[in-house]
């Protein structure tokens, strides 16, 4: 073994154990040789013997010589970069030289490549650091692609985003693995700019009413007693899908011997077939989820154990009836208020993917999907029959998509929705499959879910489902005790979130109107034709300001509490600075090009900062009634604070 290869597999061992142990396991590069061209031992060659065609067309290091000298002009200050094939290794190592690059992904489809590169290159410091991350793309799964994609150090850039095919060789011989690596990784951006979320008033709504039902969520059961605690051996989560119909009769057969986890929306449809699930889960801010309970007798609810987002409206709850849980869903400012006893659910987008969270958390070693179409069916129908909504209460649209069908064969339309959806399923089946989960999609219909064992409900109900009755789960509330500490924490939390977001807010709006007014002054010169008179010294020190004020809002008390509130806007406004981060810069003009540009798009960036943490304290001080009423009720002390709304801020709107 090569001194050079010795080193590379120690580092890859570390870092990514099975790809180390298949290069050992190789002895010699049976289908691949390496060619010296000339006397400098490192202008290697390398041929593909079965194929015969090489990497490099030509010289290797006049053509790597080349490539750098391009890349360097394009992609220069570019901090992450993707590449489909490692070639020799030594392009990919030059790389490094420049500090710009802070994290390369290269997708090599052959394991004797990789061998031969290991043995050329040295790469372990920078396997060892992650600024080099090796994968096979055969590998790649959708799970897979979002977790490099949602990568601290990436996310940011995501819409810089381009797969470089190393040479003619491999866009030549694995033009379908580029092509189904680069929509995989493009499916896991749009899920990513997706996640970031794209509407801060829903982000609002939903921070007030988890304020207000923080008193229902703390005077009820707590969450995190469910943990481990299944009632049998199978969760069978019921789904809306048109398919559904024909799999009620056989979950009214077995209601007996396994959990029925319910979407929200199934819950009428079930109590129609007299089938009453153990569990609902409900997800939604909008008051028209209240809907799916309204048209529910109480008497049908009262055994069943509801599983209620903690941002729900209130309608929803006024119509919940029975036993219930409001939970929180896993956000930076949920996590806030430290209510950890009642527990995070809902990562996901669907009241389905949140059944699934609930079936995982409580420990099912088998989780049964109906119902879960996540596509049209073949006569246009989006729902089941008996839906509150209806059977077609989602139309064609003309953003819609097509997806490889249930059981593989041909392809059926999807909404955008859906695949939001389904995108959550299949990274979450992917994830529950290293405890040993086993997932049936038993839908018989609509989108195949990767991941998920395709049955026939009948066939997965004669393999797993025993004639064993399930047990009671019986819920505890906490102490009265612990409930007033708990009232008066929250409500310190809340007045927190209040003061620090009105002392960073002046902050912001003093750089912003030093921005503002520097920006009225360079359109200006623009105007007059006076760009000689601009002075750059000053443009230099407001941007430093804007840095001052990056620094202070990556902080972790500043992206716990307004985090989501910012993200909707900011970060999409981040990705599109980040186009102006990687111009570039290498002459005198270009540098100030750069400069004027930077601070005008941060005139917008820092007016929205400013008014989006505004939002959110107004938010937090209107939703504060009903906790004060509670802490009054149980005669808690707690700090009064003036909680009058001043609807504007001191940047004139």
């Amino acid at each position: 073994m090569s001194q050079i290869f010795e080193k590379n597999i120690k580092a890859l061992l570390k870092k990514n154990p099975s790809l180390a142990s298949q290069l050992i396991a190789l002895t010699n590069n049976e289908n691949f040789e390496v060619v010296q061209h000339g006397n400098d031992p490192i202008n290697l060659n390398i041929i593909d013997k079965k194929r015969n065609y090489p990497i490099y067309l030509t010289t290797p290091l006049k053509e790597i010589e080349e490539k750098q000298k391009t890349f360097s002009k394009q992609y220069g200050r570019y901090p992450v970069l993707f590449f489909f094939g490692m070639g020799n290794g030594i392009f990919i190592k030059l790389l490094f030289a420049n500090t710009s690059h802070k994290k390369i992904y290269v997708f090599e489809p052959n394991i004797e490549i990789l061998y031969i590169a290991f043995h050329i290159v040295d790469l372990s410091e920078e396997i060892l650091s992650e600024k080099i991350v090796i994968l096979k793309p055969e590998e790649i799964t959708y799970a897979k692609a979002l977790n490099i994609i949602t990568h601290e150090n990436v996310q940011l850039f995501v819409k810089l985003f381009e797969l470089h095919i190393y040479s003619e060789y491999y866009e030549k011989f694995f033009a379908e693995e580029i092509i189904k690596l680069n929509k995989l990784l493009i499916r896991a951006i749009k899920q990513t700019i997706i996640n970031f979320g794209n509407d801060t008033i829903d982000t609002l709504i939903g921070i007030e009413h988890h304020i207000k039902n923080l008193p229902e969520m703390l005077n009820n059961p707590y969450f995190t007693q469910l943990a481990k605690k299944r009632n049998s051996e199978v969760a069978v989560i019921v789904s809306t899908g048109p398919s559904l119909q024909k799999q009620l009769p056989l979950l009214k057969e077995i209601q007996n011997f396994v959990t029925i986890i319910s979407v929200d929306a199934s819950l009428p449809i079930l109590e129609k077939w007299n089938i009453k699930p153990d569990f609902v889960t409900s997800l939604e801010r909008v008051k028209e989820t209240a809907v799916f309970f309204e048209n529910v007798s109480p008497e049908f609810q009262k055994d069943i154990i509801k599983i209620h987002a903690s941002l729900q409206h209130e309608k929803v709850l006024k119509n919940s009836y029975g036993k219930k849980m409001l939970v929180m869903r896993p956000f930076r400012h949920t996590r806030y208020f430290g209510l950890h006893q009642y527990g995070y659910l809902g990562i996901g987008m669907s009241a389905a993917n949140m059944a699934y969270e609930l079936a995982y958390v409580m420990n099912y070693p088998t989780i049964i999907l109906i119902g879960q179409d996540l596509a049209y069916s073949e006569d246009g129908k989006s729902h089941a029959n008996g839906h509150v909504f209806g059977e077609n209460n989602v139309v064609y649209s003309e953003t819609d998509e097509y997806v490889t069908k249930y059981g593989g064969e041909g392809l059926i339309r999807t909404s955008r929705a859906w695949i939001m959806f389904r995108n959550f399923f299949e990274k979450d089946i992917e994830e529950t499959k290293k405890s040993g989960v086993l997932t049936i999609n038993a839908t018989e219909g609509g989108a195949r879910i990767e991941g998920a064992v395709e049955l026939p409900f009948k066939t997965a109900i004669e393999r797993y489902v025993t004639k064993k009755r399930k047990k009671n789960i019986n819920l505890r509330t906490s102490s009265q005790k612990t409930i007033n500490k708990n009232l008066k924490k929250a409500y310190k939390k809340a007045i927190d979130i209040i003061k620090y977001g009105e002392k960073i807010q002046k902050k912001i709006e003093k750089v912003f109107l030093q921005v503002a007014k520097t920006c009225e002054e360079l359109e200006k010169l623009n105007k007059q034709n006076k760009l000689e008179k601009i002075n750059f010294d000053k443009l230099y020190k407001i941007s430093n300001k804007i840095d001052k004020i990056k620094d202070a809002i990556e902080t972790n008390k500043f992206n716990t509490i307004f985090g989501e509130t910012i993200q909707s806007y900011l970060v999409n406004k981040e990705l599109d600075l980040a186009k102006i981060m990687v111009k570039p810069a290498n002459t005198e003009i270009e540098k100030k090009a750069k400069l004027i540009d930077w601070i005008m798009n941060h005139k917008e960036w820092l007016f929205m900062l400013a008014g989006s943490i505004n939002a959110q304290i107004i938010v937090v001080k209107r939703s504060l009634k009903p906790l004060i009423d509670e802490l009054e009720k149980r005669n808690i002390e707690y700090e009064k604070m003036d909680l009058t709304i001043k609807e504007n801020s001191s940047i004139d709107t």
